[in-house]
């Protein structure tokens, strides 16, 4: 039997299969995973030293758009951290090295499964709060702009 089974994994993959399916669809693999969280980083950056700004309106739209993906990845939270770990293969020499060599495979180096989908999940809170900063901006420099608007009036 395959298809989906109401938490976004066919039936007809591997736990592992799926897991990384899902997380190299949507971002595309290790380098875009590092591109999309350090452009996140400097997003943030960027409204914190109050050189960007948006609106509450399109500020909530995007903040919203950008949590919905967050918590669809936060469902995949679980079965990324069963990756950090050997899978029980036996208990023979040769088992052993197998299920270390998996577990290598997806947890060695940032370019493993774990390191990427943590990179993309630090990305998303940090264009969150850079949506925060940013909407605090937008409001702190309309109030700004009013009061100098109020002085010519007065």
């Amino acid at each position: 039997m395959t298809g989906d089974q109401g938490d976004g994994v066919s039936s007809s993959e591997s736990p592992v299969q799926s897991v990384a399916s899902a997380i190299t669809s949507a971002i595309g693999g290790p380098e875009q995973a590092r591109s999309f969280a350090d452009g996140a980083k400097h997003m943030l950056a960027e409204a914190q030293a109050g050189q960007w700004a948006v609106d509450e309106e399109t500020g909530t739209h995007l903040r919203n758009a950008i949590a919905n993906a967050k918590r669809q990845f936060e469902g995949l939270e679980l079965r990324v951290s069963y990756l950090q770990r050997a899978p029980n293969l036996g208990d023979d020499a040769y088992a052993r090295r197998v299920a270390e060599h998996l577990r290598e495979a997806m947890d060695s180096d940032e370019r493993s499964l774990v390191p990427v989908f943590r990179a993309l999940m630090q990305g998303l809170d940090n264009l969150l709060t850079a949506l925060d900063v940013a909407m605090r901006n937008y409001d702190a420099a309309d109030t700004a702009a009013r009061e100098q608007l109020r002085q010519f009036r007065d």
